[in-house]
């Protein structure tokens, strides 16, 4: 199955460009920041799936990705995937706004980015399968994923 980046959303300015392959997991961010010394999977080979929706604030945000960060669980990580962050399209806190923090963060990972995936909270959010192999492609915008196994 194929996912193409909405260039509408948000999360697209947030890109760095490049390709990866990997187990994709992830998903709702404080999710996977709580997990962090709970059992949180091991990322090392991963594409990390990112999404969130505007709950509090950039903080929030900001220090979810620190925590991931700080507790090393994003070491060996070959991408992220960005999906929707709806609340943020129009916040910012002291000049500072969702794309700030995403790539203040997320840069430094030497990673790939592809943003504007239609995973996570909204009105008809796709749904996919965690744990299957993955290969993120900037360029075309594309998040391909191999069918589960059976």
């Amino acid at each position: 199955m194929t996912y193409r980046r909405n260039p509408r959303l948000l999360s697209v300015a947030a890109e760095v460009p490049g390709r990866a392959r990997g187990r994709l997991l992830g998903g709702w961010l404080g999710a996977s920041a709580g997990m962090v010394g709970a059992g949180l999977p091991d990322l090392a080979g991963a594409i990390l799936l990112v999404e969130a929706e505007r709950t509090v604030g950039l903080g929030l945000i900001d220090r979810q990705l620190t925590q991931l960060i700080r507790a090393r669980a994003l070491d060996g990580l070959q991408g992220v995937v960005l999906g929707r962050f709806p609340g943020f399209e129009d916040y910012s806190d002291r000049g500072w706004n969702l794309v700030d923090v995403l790539r203040d963060r997320l840069v430094p990972l030497g990673v790939p980015v592809l943003g504007g995936l239609e995973f996570g909270h909204g009105p008809d959010p796709h749904a996919v399968a965690l744990g299957t192999v993955a290969d993120l492609d900037t360029g075309s915008g594309t998040l391909t994923v191999s069918p589960p196994a059976r």
